[in-house]
């Protein structure tokens, strides 16, 4: 039986930045080390089905970040981005027949905007899902990405409130996909 996973991301990123992320391709799971993805598992049953979900999350993962962005407009994909401010929110829901595997795809997909990243740039990425008590948290900073523990949470949802409130000057007639296909063209 499949489950709901949300993804949100609320991020600052300059319009040249924010197109060399989504023409550049996805970077395996496995580019991660087991400690770095210990952020996303919850026991010790998903500590230990790390390595299997890693090489299946990378099975899935193909093309560029647009490609990617592209493929989930049709099941619902949100996107505002406002140039003024440099604010990006992304949404969307899915459902997942595989728990570990599809939370590790939603936080690769995303990291990938942190190797594009320069100084002012940064995002929050919430993974919530059915399964799970409480939300993945992932910060992205220039260069890198970590999970939010979450007693460190206030000040980024905080700052996501922030960004989304930008984000919202965006035009709102403008679909997701011709939004991707402007930023990249």
């Amino acid at each position: 039986m499949s489950e709901s996973v949300c993804v949100t991301a609320a991020v600052r990123i300059e319009h040249s930045r924010l197109r060399a992320y989504l023409n550049a391709p996805v970077e395996p799971a496995s580019a991660w080390s087991p400690a770095e993805w210990a952020g996303v598992t919850g026991g010790q049953e998903d500590r230990d089905e790390l390595p299997a979900a890693i090489a299946e999350c990378d099975s899935w993962l193909d093309g560029d970040h647009a490609d990617v962005l592209l493929d989930l407009v049709q099941d619902g994909l949100l996107l505002r981005y406002d140039e003024a401010t440099a604010a990006l929110v992304v949404e969307f829901e899915s459902r997942a027949d595989f728990r570990l595997p599809t939370l590790l795809w939603a936080c690769t997909v995303l990291r990938g905007m942190a190797a594009c990243m320069a100084d002012g740039d940064r995002g929050v990425v919430t993974v919530t899902t059915d399964w799970r008590d409480d939300s993945v948290v992932l910060q992205l900073t220039p260069g890198g990405s970590d999970f939010v523990a979450p007693g460190a949470r206030a000040e980024v949802r905080g700052w996501e409130i922030d960004v989304r409130a930008d984000a919202e000057d965006a035009d709102p007639d403008e679909e997701p996909d011709e939004i991707i296909n402007r930023l990249i063209g």
